[in-house]
């Protein structure tokens, strides 16, 4: 099996979690509503994910050469999204990924581009809650364009001796994701240093 295969394989078997984790099938979102409270708990959760790995990528780039950071820049849109809901923007910026390696951003930038693959279930459910502000009713976090494809380019052209970081990375970045959309989970800022990935410049 490639590269490539397995990473989707990877990601295959985690979309089942992603998805429980933005819709859980106790949540009303399964009968196509979407709370306003819940909505802005996810633009929350995905804002503290993408603010972190944004920064954690502006300092790897000397090691991504050849890296659109363009492609995976996602904070104006949940910006946006909260705003348009008259929630108020945080002002910290989490460090979650500051210990992670290039390659293992790859893998947690790979799946902060698998969220949008709910983006049809969020977006339907939330015009339909006559609670939400008309201009928050068209998520633009949920519906910008995937770049999966072009980052699926880049780690095949370029992760040779790499793979295993991006796959853990991957990995880890779902348990991150979970600590983030689940309010009874211990706050990730405060995870043990032995729980990450260990810092490399290659």
């Amino acid at each position: 099996m490639n590269f490539l295969n397995l990473l989707h394989q990877q990601t295959q078997q985690l979309q089942g979690q992603i998805r429980s984790l933005i819709c859980p099938k106790e949540d009303s979102v399964q009968q196509r509503t979407l709370p306003l409270k819940r909505y802005q708990q996810l633009l929350y959760a995905n804002l503290a994910y993408h603010r972190a790995l944004e920064t954690a990528l502006t300092h790897q780039a000397p090691y991504l050469p050849g890296y659109d950071q363009l492609l995976q820049c996602r904070t104006p849109y949940l910006v946006a999204d909260l705003l348009a809901t008259g929630a108020p923007i945080p002002q910290d910026y989490p460090a979650y990924f500051e210990s992670w390696s290039s390659w293992q951003l790859m893998g947690a930038v790979y799946i902060g581009e698998g969220l949008a693959t709910e983006a049809t279930e969020v977006c339907e459910a939330l015009k339909q809650n006559p609670l939400v502000p008309p201009m928050a009713r068209i998520s633009r976090f949920f519906s910008a364009p995937s770049a999966t494809h072009s980052l699926a380019t880049y780690v095949t052209n370029r992760a040779e001796g790499h793979e295993d970081e991006v796959i853990r990375g991957v990995q880890q970045a779902i348990e991150l994701y979970s600590d983030l959309t689940d309010p009874s989970d211990r706050d990730p800022s405060d995870r043990d240093a032995s729980d990450r990935p260990t810092q490399s410049l290659h």
